[in-house]
């Protein structure tokens, strides 16, 4: 090939380009808004996943908070069912217990029983299910009497208001109230069957 023909080469091949210039600039750009707008895009797309993974994970913890919660609840209902038949049982073994040990001064007093079983599993009960341990303290008080032998023991019936007083407490039922000493057990009813 000689000098000219080369030339010749040339010159088409820039005149060819210069005559498809403006299509090469053209798809050019169009290239490039095509390739922002797809940058953007998937920019866009990834944000809206990650959010949505987001979203996800944070109703999964809240899930889990939410089933915990319950779970806790209810063992704390529970909790709270069990304590209150185990004080519930206690008065009635106090009840038992009264009517057969206290002096009616003339009256009639109607008897409660109870079994050393249900004395027992009542005991039980409050050691494991009460949170003061001044609710044992007072029950053992009232059904045993005092450690010491030789100390006199408080009237039955002034324990039992203390009982009461530390079960409220324990309950969580509001602040304490005064009973009437002479009002506060039975020892009889008239509605009764003799």
């Amino acid at each position: 090939m000689n000098p000219e023909e080369i030339r010749t080469i040339i010159q088409t091949t820039i005149e060819g380009k210069i005559k498809y210039f403006w299509v090469y600039v053209l798809l050019s750009g169009l290239l490039a808004i095509i390739g922002a707008y797809s940058i953007e895009f998937f920019k866009n797309k990834g944000k809206n996943l990650a959010t949505k993974q987001d979203i996800e994970d944070v109703t999964r913890k809240i899930e889990e908070v939410k089933a915990e919660i319950y779970s806790q609840q209810e063992v704390e209902k529970q909790k709270r069912e069990l304590k209150f038949k185990a004080l519930l049982s206690a008065l009635t073994l106090i009840d038992a217990q009264f009517s057969q040990t206290l002096d009616s001064k003339g009256q009639k007093i109607r008897k409660q029983y109870a079994t050393i079983e249900e004395a027992r599993r009542c005991h039980n009960s409050l050691i494991l299910t009460c949170d003061y341990p001044e609710t044992i303290e007072m029950f053992s008080l009232i059904m045993f009497g005092p450690k010491d032998k030789d100390t006199e023991p408080d009237p039955p019936i002034l324990l039992l208001n203390e009982f009461r007083k530390i079960i409220r407490k324990e309950l969580g039922f509001g602040s304490e109230f005064n009973i009437d000493e002479d009002r506060s057990w039975f020892l009889y009813g008239a509605f009764e069957k003799e």
